[in-house]
């Protein structure tokens, strides 16, 4: 059976073209990843944010039928726009129907910011002005204050996927700031795994994306080190020897 080492059910909005294709592209052997998909969340609004919380149930009635070893809600506006108790219940539902750990994409983002010991950070989204803010709300709620935020200004998720990543280098150069500890790259649909590496060898400073940082927060549920070398520090420090001896969020009985 494919995904004998790991499976991740990954749960994505339904007009998501980037974070199925990335997942796949930094899934080692035995590792596989199976996605169910949420409907709704095209336009971003407050009502199609809160309304995806509902359809994601039906979705993780579908990808549990394989099993998951962790699922993975990939939406970030979808898991902050409500504040962090809206995430805890998306989590508490989610492993309810599926009977594995939920990491939301949000989550993921506070957790490894917080990990890295993070007070002050840079964001780059692609949202508009009151999704910026509801972001800006939640990571206050974790302690972390956003200096700097740059966005792309844009309501229709589905366009977010043709920013490319160079435009995503060049908007983190324009926005960092010099007194921020890391940056942060916000949006599933957002490529911006592809450039990370770069910007951190380019910034001296780290950098993270919500892919990667979902990512991260998988493998280290489902304790496997995948061995990614090429998408950023963050993912690099799975192979870390603390890393690997963090007990899982909770197996799947075998």
């Amino acid at each position: 059976m494919y995904g004998w080492r790991g499976r991740i059910g990954l749960l994505v909005p339904s007009i998501n073209t980037t974070m199925e294709t990335e997942f796949w592209r930094i899934a080692p052997q035995g590792v596989s990843v199976h996605s169910a998909r949420i409907a709704g969340g095209r336009h971003g609004t407050p009502e199609e944010l809160r309304s995806m919380e509902t359809a994601s149930k039906k979705a993780a009635e579908e990808v549990a039928m394989v099993e998951p070893d962790v699922v993975v809600y990939g939406c970030t506006s979808g898991s902050f726009f409500e504040g962090p108790e809206w995430n805890k219940k998306i989590c508490t539902q989610l492993s309810a129907i599926t009977k594995a750990p939920t990491v939301t994409t949000a989550g993921a983002m506070a957790e490894c910011l917080i990990a890295a010991g993070h007070k002050k950070v840079d964001v780059v989204t692609p949202y508009v002005e009151l999704t910026n803010e509801r972001l800006k709300q939640f990571l206050k709620a974790h302690g972390i204050d956003v200096l700097s935020l740059g966005t792309f200004d844009m309501l229709d998720m589905f366009d977010h996927a043709k920013i490319q990543p160079e435009e995503i280098y060049q908007k983190v150069k324009e926005i960092t700031s010099p007194d921020a500890e890391a940056v942060f790259v916000a949006c599933t649909q957002l490529r911006a795994l592809e450039v990370v590496d770069m910007l951190e060898r380019d910034l001296g400073k780290p950098v993270y994306s919500a892919v990667q940082a979902s990512a991260w927060q998988a493998y280290l549920a489902m304790g496997v080190d995948p061995k990614i070398s090429d998408c950023g520090s963050l993912l690099r420090s799975l192979s870390d020897a603390d890393a690997n001896k963090r007990a899982p969020l909770r197996r799947r009985s075998a």
